[in-house]
């Protein structure tokens, strides 16, 4: 897998800490999703998917792949993200950035995909669960069946008002490095009170799960 200290800002092999002042930053990262430029500078997070990106800020930008992309036009993003195989027409072997893949929590995948998919390597891999109830078990053996099958480093996409500091710690003990945010749905203040609440995630007595 290729290393992922653009996409998180990094500048060391460990997750979390912030590439420009090496400051500790949360447990768990954070990519923010938005279809408004604005919010790039609205909401301060680790990296960011969108159709559009800032050439000038030190964030990283990714995309989520479209019928229409190339690799031609994919080159201007740090990193891009399949969520729907069929859309997706990139020559991803000759794609030197990382590269990302979205599962959705209702999917079902059997064990010859789930081997198929580990194999392809992909450097980030998003659980998209927006209604999911974190603390289920039912929804926890399904979440580790599939973060097991597949290598990679997995973050948790959810609505942001599952997103509780006691939802947090446990997804970070389930073994999720960030999560994903809607950044069209949450406002200011909610994301900063979620800020606060990434910033009481610690590591666990017992260990991740």
């Amino acid at each position: 897998m290729k290393s992922l200290d653009k996409i998180l800002n990094s500048n060391v092999s460990e997750i979390g800490f912030n590439k420009y002042n090496n400051e500790a930053y949360s447990k768990l990262s954070t990519i923010g999703v938005t279809t408004n430029s604005k919010n790039f500078d609205k909401f301060d997070c680790d990296s960011y998917i969108s159709d559009r990106n800032n050439l000038k800020s030190k964030k990283s930008f990714g995309k989520y792949i479209s019928s229409k992309d190339t690799n031609a036009t994919v080159q201007k993003f740090d990193f891009f993200v399949i969520s729907d195989p069929e859309k997706s027409n990139i020559n991803y072997l000759s794609y030197e950035k990382p590269i990302g893949l979205q599962i959705s929590h209702e999917s079902k995948i059997n064990d010859l995909r789930l081997s198929t998919l580990d194999s392809l390597n992909f450097d980030i891999c998003i659980y998209e669960a927006i209604k999911m109830s974190v603390l289920n078990l039912s929804n926890i053996l399904n979440v580790k069946d599939k973060i097991n099958s597949i290598r990679s480093n997995w973050f948790i996409y959810l609505d942001e008002k599952v997103y509780s500091e006691e939802n947090l710690q446990f997804i970070y003990d389930l073994g999720f490095i960030g999560i994903v945010i809607n950044l069209d749905t949450i406002n200011i203040g909610d994301y900063k009170n979620l800020k606060k609440k990434l910033s009481k995630v610690k590591d666990s007595k017992n260990g991740k799960i």
